[in-house]
């Protein structure tokens, strides 16, 4: 799957299948499929968000396209295209190292913990906070019934 990004908000989705199409024949591959994307004005018009993916056959296909196309400028404004990053659907921690080329540095791991030790203490305190909260309300309960009520 490609990203190309930086598209002119001129250049139509058509005009830039096009442009894929000779880049993707010339290596004898081929299109599988091509999301144009568009943001609904307020007027209920459709507005190009400036960005496009496209899913090619092969792997050497995708790697043409990338060279032929990336910084070329159309309509004064350079693309960028490269290979799209993986989606959140994908819960691989494989494919996430395998993209970024290794392990996920420190900073951008933060917050995360896979520990399981970690998470069965959470737990265990939170259950804790919980069951404080609990007897508070009892004796809460307790307390305001034996309260003198004027009305």
């Amino acid at each position: 799957k490609i990203w190309i990004g930086n598209i002119d908000s001129k250049l139509s989705e058509y005009q830039l299948l096009k442009l894929i199409e000779s880049a993707v024949s010339s290596s004898g591959g081929q299109i599988d499929s091509f999301d144009f994307l568009y943001t609904m004005s307020g007027k209920g018009s459709r507005v190009p968000r400036g960005y496009a993916f496209v899913t090619v056959s092969t792997r050497q296909a995708a790697t043409l396209v990338i060279n032929k196309l990336n910084k070329m400028v159309i309509n004064g404004r350079e693309l960028q295209v490269r290979y799209a990053n993986a989606t959140s659907s994908n819960k691989q921690t494989s494919s996430s190292s395998s993209l970024t080329g290794g392990p996920l540095p420190s900073v951008l791991s933060a917050g995360r913990s896979d520990s399981n030790i970690d998470k069965q203490d959470k737990i265990r305190q939170l259950e804790a906070k919980l069951k404080s909260l609990e007897e508070g309300n009892s004796s809460m309960k307790n307390s305001s019934s034996s309260r003198f009520k004027p009305y």
